[in-house]
């Protein structure tokens, strides 16, 4: 399974990720990158800044609910 489709199934199962969760849970260093190719696949990837408890703002990336099933496999 490749980085594309790990993120995409966890993102599918209601995952939030930030680059931090994406390298601990699934061994994934270039998030943005590997979103990216997602979104340009025409999955509905959202990015959304958050603040976390250090003070920094990273990017959060999900599937908005309702939308996990809308589309299928990656290309």
């Amino acid at each position: 399974m490749t980085q594309c489709e790990q993120l995409l199934e966890a993102m599918k199962r209601g995952e939030s990720l930030t680059v931090a969760d994406a390298l601990s849970r699934y061994g994934v260093y270039a998030l943005s990158q590997r979103c990216g190719e997602l979104i340009k696949q025409g999955h509905p990837v959202r990015v959304e800044m958050i603040t976390v408890p250090s003070g920094k703002r990273v990017a959060k990336y999900s599937i908005p609910q309702g939308q996990q099933e809308m589309f299928g496999e990656v290309n």
